[in-house]
């Protein structure tokens, strides 16, 4: 018996090898078959020569494709459903990513064929070198998902695959999952990336495969867990008190949803740490810690009468004291210090961390602290940034140059906490005063606070995680008036100082057209070109009886009431977005809502709605009711969907697919609406908040209308004194949006 050589075992293994691939991509039956080689063929036919010239495996995928040509075969979307149906994902994955075709039409179909012809010839590749199991599973799934629009978060960050070779296209993608990268994207969105890149990495470099021993015991968290940052109630001696919420969050499948459930947590723990509880006692450690936390949410409140808050004399004793600190060079460095502290709302190690930039003269003097707001809703796939306000993630705030003239850095690496504390406790013998680092560090949320400026503008300015404000998310905000608020916090704090000592020469940043925050405020423009077209068709619609109850004009007719009440409202998206009939007061429009049903306890709202919005309201009644007469002896089952949204057995809203419907969720929607406009299903929150902020409404006012929550305080809770008559200020503000909109007329 001859023994085979080694070249000849892997040969054989390749063939092999070979044989299993296109079993595995053609294993059903002649007519899905042959759909599935059209397909193939399509895509090698279309991909850009650019990359072709990387795979030979294009020509044996062509001569194999060729055999399995029928006359007569079906369509790839009915041989999906089928392995769909059958739940055979798992097991047919590379027939199901061949076969998927693209929902949304707002996605650039070309982008998606490229990518999807590039991973077909990996994937064979791949499967001809053998050992490759999961990462030509993951692919093929990625694409399909892709397909879907469950890929979301991911379409922004893909790199452009037209125009560049396979080279180019590996080093776009290394640069974006390089995690030492200043601003790398998502962890989630670089999972997803990483999915495309080792595949296509493997098939450049012809990556021996591997076979990876894996086992049941695993730890398998519900959820993840986030810490908010520490919250400070006072600093007397060691006494620090730090807050830790952990949230028990779902794991979201897109970035947005991780805004609306951010102040939506059915499960939260409050971690109260002191050095003053000496007690044994679990039961008096407890009535401890209830206090502390207590005292914090009233804090929260910024009211005149919280003794952690510092007073103006307190505060420009402090001022004056640094000021005279600097000007005699005896204890520079804690002076300044206390002075950038109060400035940017920031604590010794937050400062130690913020970054600045200098001037460009000889001096190299530091001007400006620099901020990074950076948002989820900020990545926006190309082909939808024109519906988008262009966004700058990075703003300046210049500094007075009596502070930063001798000023090497932030770091202040000398300095402890004690130091700083000797310092005021020497400032506190001498004037009778009881100033603390907490009292410093807090000053400019305090400020904006008492001056009814949005919490989000501090927020900015001292660069506090995210995680603290839900509002951040949804606000856009002009540099000019963040910069703005920011020269007036210094003319405050400079009341009785020398005048121009705090003057800073970089007034012309104000005149600056740029926005920062949520790139989602819709031009109005842009807004009533969606209303008129939609409006349009509805019209048209109208002109026959069978075109209007279908489900096509059913579904029109159903995507204009939900956008009016999206804007009309802050409804979040959930699943029975928009609740039922019985939510609805028509006569005092009352809209009672209840978008954050994981949340223990009650945490519903009654809004105003505006009244264009009832008008809206009405007429999705009226046409329900004619449905009811139209679908009677037509399709029974329509007409008892049609009654049961009437009568609040079932959601308000539903969609249809002929004769058949879906409920309203928020992929669902995700995928009616994107015909007409294909941004997340949120955008409205992040308009409605963004104008209600341009107008100057009250934040508390605001909070009340979006239904946030902080500090475990609800909007109408005890302490609050908001009053329902309040929320028609904001109803007025909204139906003027309408107007302008072009909906008030021609309904």
């Amino acid at each position: 018996m001859n023994m085979l050589d080694k070249g000849e075992i892997a040969s054989r293994f390749k063939e092999r090898n070979k044989a299993r691939f296109f079993q595995a991509l053609f294993p059903f039956s002649d007519k899905e078959n042959t759909a599935i080689a059209q397909e193939v063929i399509r895509l090698c036919a279309l991909l850009s020569d650019k990359h072709r010239d990387y795979f030979e495996e294009y020509y044996l995928l062509i001569e194999e494709a060729q055999k399995h040509q029928e006359v007569n075969s079906i369509d790839t979307i009915s041989v999906l459903e089928t392995i769909t149906k059958n739940k055979q994902l798992g097991t047919h994955f590379i027939p199901a990513f061949i076969c998927s075709t693209l929902l949304r039409t707002s996605y650039n179909e070309d982008k998606f064929d490229q990518y999807k012809a590039l991973a077909l010839l990996t994937i064979a590749r791949l499967s001809y070198i053998g050992e490759h199991d999961s990462k030509i599973k993951t692919l093929s799934d990625e694409i399909r998902l892709f397909s879907s629009g469950k890929r979301e978060d991911l379409s922004g960050y893909l790199p452009e695959i037209i125009g560049v070779n396979f080279k180019d296209l590996l080093n776009g993608f290394e640069v974006l999952v390089d995690k030492s990268s200043q601003s790398p994207p998502p962890k989630t969105v670089l999972n997803q990336l990483e999915y495309y890149n080792r595949p296509f990495k493997a098939a450049d470099k012809f990556s021996e495969g591997y076979q990876r021993n894996v086992n049941t015991q695993r730890f398998r968290k519900n959820g993840a867990l986030t810490v908010k940052p520490r919250v400070y109630l006072n600093d007397e001696g060691d006494a620090a008190v730090e807050i830790s919420q952990l949230h028990f969050e779902h794991k979201h499948v897109e970035s947005w949803q991780g805004e609306d459930f951010a102040d939506n947590d059915p499960r939260s723990l409050n971690v109260i740490t002191s050095s003053d509880n000496c007690s044994k006692s679990e039961a008096l450690g407890a009535i401890q810690a209830k206090a502390i936390f207590e005292n914090l949410k009233k804090k929260a409140m910024h009211l005149p009468c919280d003794i952690y808050s510092m007073t103006h004399h307190e505060l420009y004793t402090l001022v004056k004291s640094c000021e005279d600190s600097l000007f005699a060079r005896q204890d520079e460095d804690i002076a300044q210090l206390l002075l950038l502290m109060l400035i940017t709302g920031n604590t010794k190690e937050q400062l130690k961390h913020t970054k600045n930039k200098r001037c460009s003269n000889q001096l190299r003097q530091i001007k400006w602290v620099v901020r990074t707001h950076r948002l989820p809703s900020q990545t926006i796939r190309e082909e939808l940034r024109f519906l988008t306000q262009n966004i700058s993630t990075t703003i300046l705030l210049p500094l007075p140059d009596f502070i930063t003239a001798r000023l090497n850095s932030f770091k202040f690496s000398k300095l402890q906490a004690s130091d700083l504390k000797a310092y005021l406790q020497s400032i506190n013998k001498r004037k009778g005063l009881h100033l603390t680092l907490t009292k410093v560090s807090n000053y400019l949320s305090d400020y904006c606070a008492h001056r009814n400026i949005d919490p989000v503008i501090p927020h900015i300015i001292s660069g506090v995680d995210n995680k603290v404000l839900p509002a951040v998310f949804y606000t856009q905000i002009p540099s000019s008036t963040l910069l703005s608020h920011f020269q007036d916090y210094l003319s405050h704090l400079s009341a009785y100082s020398k005048e121009g000592l705090w003057h800073t020469d970089d007034e012309s940043q104000l005149g600056d057209d740029e926005y920062i925050g949520s790139p989602l405020h819709i031009d109005n423009k842009k807004l009533r070109y969606l209303f008129t077209r939609l409006k349009e068709q509805i019209h048209e619609n109208k002109r026959r009886t069978d075109v209007y109850f279908s489900g096509n004009g059913h579904n029109d007719i159903t995507l204009m009431t939900q956008f009016v009440l999206m804007l009309a409202s802050g409804y979040r998206p959930v699943t029975g977005w928009f609740g039922k009939r019985e939510d609805f007061h028509l006569p005092t429009g009352t809209y009672w809502i209840n978008d954050k049903n994981t949340s223990m306890g009650d945490s519903s709202r009654s809004i105003l709605l505006a009244d264009i919005a009832i008008l809206y309201l009405k007429h999705y009644i009226d046409y329900l009711h004619q449905a009811i007469i139209y679908h009677g002896n037509r399709t029974p089952s329509l007409k008892q969907r049609y009654e049961k949204s009437l009568t609040s057995e079932e959601h308000f809203f539903f969609y249809r697919q002929d004769s058949s419907f879906d409920d309203v969720t928020p992929s669902n929607f995700a995928q009616f609406a994107d015909k007409l406009f294909p941004l997340q299903p949120n955008w409205a929150r992040h308009h409605i908040r963004s104008l209600l902020c341009h107008h100057g409404v009250a934040p508390e006012l605001i909070s009340a209308w979006m239904g946030h929550q902080d500090m475990g305080k609800q909007a109408f809770h005890s302490f609050s004194q908001l009053s329902q008559s309040q929320l028609k200020q904001v109803s007025h503000i909204i139906n003027q949006l309408f107007i302008e909109l072009g909906l008030g007329s021609d309904i």
